[in-house]
């Protein structure tokens, strides 16, 4: 019998999708670090996608509608992803196969064969290339996984009704916590403040468990779960940087130089600049780190992208976003706070004016890169509606500016194809988003670009990976064929 002072971890899952398979290799050792009763729950993908309206291709995977500089990003994410944590794996000569069997063999054998029937399972389809869809296969995966009742099984497991019930159960209850996709966690005990909509805690409601997505989110799950069980804020979970998968630590291995992409526009490039001092603490003198400001909607324009990625999900996916905005604001506060307290407390606010049209803050920031912080701050922090000109003018007064001088000389041809140029330059280099991030290293021939495939770093949540990059990791050639789409985290 589970003691009742442990925390509860369910873990959400369908065997057909990558990242709940790279979950399912690491959810046991973080269960055991933090002395958590883990249940496993598999669910039905594709229902989730149906429930919650999500876009889709006929393959049946929320990749198939990405434009294809976001299709490739995403694949050399994933093969490096995969290459980081070690995970073996061969891309299914059939993919996806119908996981609904497999699933419903799950749900009828006794819950504690299922964590080895499910590593089975995912094996044979990630590693193995076996079939599925075929009763004789998924009984024969479940002999050769050594649970006690696999001698007893015959095909009439595949119509129980009591499984068949308990899937559709299982798959309802993660689509009400709010998964817009597997894997997903749920923290039982967790309590937190709904932040009513700001991406933040705040003066919004009291809510009872907690949800996250996806397997690069485990070290909030893991973080959650020690608070839990110590009793105490986030915030004093020991050591939280330690939580992301690192490869390599230490100081840069020679001269680098990091390019951070980014517009104003995006909450996700703001996160990203507030870990900034922090990396140039981190690595000293020898990391140079170079602005790069460029035009994400005349980008999105030229990649096929819609102007409002947001408006081109679904409402579960917008909604989780949202919450994990508050998920990364208390994670990157939290770090913070352990390492000094060096920077300003992260203190967001989604903006009364969105989306936000940023031209004119882009040019005041070639003209003066130190207004950098303070633009940033007017677009997430402070509401400050820097799409009027006017109010933009009277905002940098207020700061100490000579706003007409400044705004004068933003409007000049010069800064004009500054900002062009640096948004052709976004687009050349298969930039899909922001922030993006690009690691040069000095040569005796110069700055050259390198240490993962196609140079480009999407995303403020893939900061281990420019860390690691910074200090000497290169990614190697991978040796994964055929995958061209992640099947359903991104």
């Amino acid at each position: 019998m589970a003691r009742k002072d442990r925390p509860t971890l369910q873990f959400y899952y369908d065997v057909t999708c990558p990242f709940a398979y790279m979950g399912s290799l690491r959810v046991e050792a973080l269960a055991r670090r933090t002395d958590a009763e883990l249940i496993w729950m598999p669910v039905l993908l594709g229902a989730i996608y149906r429930e919650t309206a999500a876009p889709q291709g006929a393959a049946g995977s929320a990749s198939d509608v990405f434009n294809p500089t976001k299709k490739r990003l995403t694949s050399r994410a994933m093969r490096r992803t995969l290459q980081r944590l070690g995970v073996e794996i061969a891309w299914p000569s059939v993919h996806p196969r119908s996981p609904v069997l497999a699933l419903r063999l799950l749900h009828h054998v006794p819950a504690a064969q299922r964590p080895a029937l499910t590593h089975a399972l995912f094996r044979a389809y990630w590693v193995d290339d076996r079939d599925i869809t075929d009763k004789a296969v998924l009984l024969d995966i479940a002999r050769r996984s050594g649970i006690a009742s696999a001698s007893r099984l015959t095909e009439s497991v595949f119509d129980d009704r009591d499984a068949q019930d308990a899937l559709r159960a299982a798959t309802a209850e993660v689509v009400a916590r709010g998964a817009p996709g597997v894997p997903a966690f749920w923290v039982a005990e967790e309590t937190w403040v709904d932040g009513g909509g700001n991406g933040a805690a705040g003066n919004g409601t009291l809510r009872h468990g907690r949800l996250y997505w996806g397997q690069d989110r485990m070290h909030f799950v893991e973080a959650a779960l020690h608070a839990v069980r110590r009793g105490c804020d986030y915030a004093q979970v020991p050591d939280l940087p330690s939580l992301q998968p690192r490869c390599v630590q230490g100081p840069p291995v020679g001269q680098k130089r990091v390019e951070f992409w980014y517009d104003f526009s995006s909450p996700w490039a703001f996160l990203g600049w507030t870990q900034l001092d922090r990396l140039k603490r981190q690595f000293g003198p020898d990391v140079e780190i170079v602005m790069k400001p460029f035009l994400l909607g005349a980008l999105f324009k030229a990649v096929g992208a819609p102007n409002v990625p947001m408006a081109a999900i679904s409402q579960a996916k917008r909604d989780y976003m949202r919450k994990d905005l508050g998920d990364w604001i208390r994670h990157w506060n939290g770090v913070n706070q352990q390492r000094g307290s060096h920077d300003q407390p992260i203190q967001f606010h989604w903006p009364s004016q969105f989306p936000i049209r940023t031209p004119t803050a882009l040019r005041c920031a070639i003209v003066d890169p130190n207004l950098v912080p303070l633009l940033f701050r007017a677009c997430w922090e402070r509401d400050i509606n820097v799409s009027d000109d006017k109010v933009l003018a009277g905002y940098l007064a207020t700061a100490g500016c000579d706003a007409a001088a400044l705004l004068k000389k933003a409007s000049s041809p010069q800064v004009k194809d500054t900002l062009r140029n640096n948004t052709q330059e976004a687009v050349d280099a298969g930039i899909c988003g922001v922030p993006s991030y690009r690691v040069f290293e000095k040569t005796s021939g110069g700055w050259v670009l390198g240490g993962v495939e196609g140079g480009v770093v999407w995303g403020q949540d893939e900061l281990p990976v420019v860390e690691d990059v910074v200090a000497g990791w290169k990614e190697k050639e991978s040796s994964v064929g055929g995958y061209d789409r992640p099947a359903s985290r991104l």
